[in-house]
């Protein structure tokens, strides 16, 4: 999901009922690795808070990130984020299904809306960061994730990164088109979707995010997570 509708691409008509009401199918035969992602997400907000206290999720999406968070480790609770409105009425759908609607709280808006004071032990930022452009929209939802957080708090991120337009990339894209049909995905909508990915995301170098994530104020970036052009990272509030 996006936290910002204003850097050229539109989330909140993309993320439209008819797609949010098939995200939870259609995502995980699009992003390689998506329930590793999660998994792997819950298992380290587990070691950085001890399992206790309350995780900021930005870009919550249908709520499946917040639902395995909750489900895993009862002492955590959770504050979802999202501008989708219709993405959002899915979460709650799922959330209340899942009985979990006293420990998840959802709002629709982004990070500069919440009260700018340090309340949260740990924060996500899965599968956002690429649609925002990297014209001090990426330095702002981090900074302002940054003053939301407890100092030592851990963020992770999991985001489309690289170089578009060189051989590795390209080689990356080829083989990630292949999954997609091969999970059952027609190759034409395939096509459209890489080419909806080159127009609409923003992803950058590592090395540009460790720079982006130094002047927020988090330090000690450790990866966690790589599938092709999808990688995971967490760092620190110093």
């Amino acid at each position: 999901m996006s936290e910002a509708s204003d850097q050229g691409f539109d989330a909140v008509r993309h993320f439209d009922a008819d797609k949010a009401n098939a995200y939870d199918e259609y995502i995980p035969r699009v992003i390689p690795g998506y329930h590793t992602l999660h998994h792997l997400t819950a298992g380290i907000l587990e070691t950085e808070t001890g399992a206790e206290g309350r995780v900021l999720v930005v870009g919550v999406g249908t709520g499946t990130e917040a639902i395995e968070i909750c489900r895993a480790y009862p002492g955590l609770s959770v504050m979802g984020l999202d501008i989708s409105t219709d993405m959002l009425t899915v979460a709650r759908r799922r959330i209340a299904e899942a009985g979990l609607e006293g420990r998840i709280e959802l709002s629709e808006g982004v990070v500069a809306d919440l009260p700018d004071e340090a309340a949260f032990d740990a924060a996500t930022l899965l599968l956002v960061m690429h649609f925002i452009a990297d014209d001090g929209a990426k330095a702002g939802i981090l900074d302002a994730i940054a003053r939301r957080l407890k100092p030592g708090a851990a963020l992770v991120i999991g985001d489309m990164f690289g170089v578009r337009g060189t051989a590795a990339y390209q080689d990356q894209e080829a083989v990630w088109r292949g999954l997609q049909i091969a999970a059952g995905i027609d190759a034409e909508d395939v096509d459209k979707s890489i080419r909806h990915a080159e127009k609409d995301t923003h992803p950058i170098p590592e090395e540009r995010l460790f720079d982006l994530l130094e002047g927020a104020g988090f330090g000690t970036v450790t990866p966690f997570f790589l599938s092709l052009m999808f990688g995971g990272w967490v760092a620190r509030k110093k």
